[in-house]
């Protein structure tokens, strides 16, 4: 069995100046989210900072981005973890 990602969000856009990221979600909410530490986006790593309520699904900040304009470039990325990452099956 092969380890694929599952898509848990997408980057919708910019939030603010700091560097936070609008997400759609594709799971339970933006708690959901804190139960993992880092993502895949496109290759790279994303470790989650911090999640709240936001228009059209969720706010995130990054570790890794620092600005704006990083946060714009990562717009339409999804944000994956590899399915084993995923908790059990009830």
């Amino acid at each position: 069995m092969t380890d694929k990602p599952v898509t848990l969000a997408v980057i919708i856009g910019a939030h603010g100046v700091a560097g936070e990221v609008r997400l759609k979600l594709f799971g339970e909410g933006p708690e959901s989210l804190k139960s993992y530490k880092s993502f895949d986006a496109a290759g790279a790593t994303l470790t989650l900072k911090s999640v709240r309520p936001g228009p059209n699904g969720a706010v995130a900040r990054f570790a890794e981005i620092g600005d704006r304009s990083a946060a714009e470039a990562l717009r339409g990325t999804d944000i994956t973890v590899p399915r084993s990452a995923l908790p059990p099956l009830g």
